[in-house]
């Protein structure tokens, strides 16, 4: 026996159905011109096991083999409309031949994230958290609290696919993060300071070449906190990154370049020398549970500024889990860039 449940993703919303193959009853697609569907493969652990694209050409029905002694579920991303058809003749058939495939923790969490901007238009991009806690070491001296809430909200939306090539996907994406003095009840618990980060950029994925990663993107950054005349900070980077994965394991590794302002405007035009000219993140998930990632900036200079930032998350329920960041160096908010800090942040991570 073969069992297969679709959750497909319409305009009416969320429709379930469990169905049986047979000789007698097919599942299968009815495509609009140029339209395409990719089958998302989980166990019950929702471990995802293959990712299957489907386009017209190949023809109207998909049969997916599963093992008969397990459970799965096909998630329907880019779907076209689910049918039951009790005469198989008249449309094509089509078996899928993919051996079954192992996708590392970064592949599922990137394919997860697509089924979820397939549902929402937004998808997670950086990390969406919130610290009520989040205490600083060595206090700054924008502020006498050295206690105050931290919370990040990060999305991308998929403005084109395959643009000019396929597989070359264009984005955009807005991060904001905001650091609020909550625990400061005699000044009306202000908000210390708001970093806005809006961006473009185009991915590709680069695994079938022989080159050490397996995706690519590049992109345009801005970053700037809104401040007024004397608190004003931003700027602007072109970026290049490219993201390695191999089983639990994650690498990125980006690279950006400044585009220079003019002097009379430039805000802090010093800023490279403290945070450098690019990132390496490396990030490791033990027993599918404990995720942990450090990232790590440098000026690669003599005087050796930078910036290490550990994160660690721990499932609680569902898509919630218990998040504790630790911060050190230069650059965690712009009002802060050329001074080094030290802090300590607990709370919750919203998606990993």
């Amino acid at each position: 026996m073969r069992y297969i449940v679709f959750l497909c993703l319409i305009a009416c919303g969320l429709v379930a159905d469990i169905s049986k193959f047979d000789n007698s009853k097919y599942e299968y697609l009815e495509f609009e011109e140029n339209e395409r569907a990719k089958f998302l493969i989980l166990d019950e652990s929702m471990n995802i096991q293959n990712v299957i694209s489907v386009h017209k050409s190949q023809g109207n029905r998909v049969v997916v083999d599963l093992p008969d002694d397990d459970r799965h579920f096909v998630i329907v991303l880019q779907n076209p409309k689910l049918k039951t058809k009790n005469e198989p003749s008249l449309v094509d058939s089509i078996k899928s031949t993919q051996k079954e495939q192992k996708f590392s923790a970064y592949e599922g969490m990137y394919e997860r994230n697509k089924f979820m901007g397939g549902i929402l238009g937004f998808e997670p991009y950086k990390f969406n958290y919130l610290l009520p806690v989040n205490y600083s070491i060595n206090r700054e001296q924008t502020h006498n609290k050295g206690e105050e809430a931290k919370f990040q909200i990060s999305v991308k939306k998929l403005l084109f696919s395959d643009l000019l090539a396929k597989n070359l996907d264009l984005y955009f994406a807005y991060t904001q993060q905001s650091f609020w003095s909550v625990y400061d009840g005699k000044n009306s618990r202000p908000f210390r300071e708001s970093n806005y980060e809006p961006s473009l950029f185009m991915t590709y994925p680069i695994d079938n070449y022989p080159l050490f990663f397996d995706q690519l993107a590049f992109g345009y950054i801005h970053q700037s906190n809104g401040g007024g005349t004397l608190n004003s900070r931003s700027w602007d980077r072109i970026f290049v990154q490219g993201i390695y994965s191999y089983d639990n394991f994650a690498l990125s590794l980006k690279a950006w370049h400044r585009i220079k302002e003019d002097s009379t405007k430039d805000d802090n035009p010093d800023i490279t020398d403290y945070l450098g000219y690019g990132e390496l993140t490396l990030g490791y998930l033990f027993n599918h549970k404990h995720a942990v990632s450090l990232t790590l900036r440098n000026n690669l200079k003599s005087d050796n500024k930078g910036s290490v930032l550990i994160d660690y998350s721990y499932p609680i329920y569902k898509n919630l889990y218990l998040y504790i960041q630790y911060f050190s160096g230069y650059g965690e908010s712009l009002i802060d860039y050329n001074r080094s800090i030290d802090r300590v942040g607990v709370g919750f991570l919203f998606s990993r």
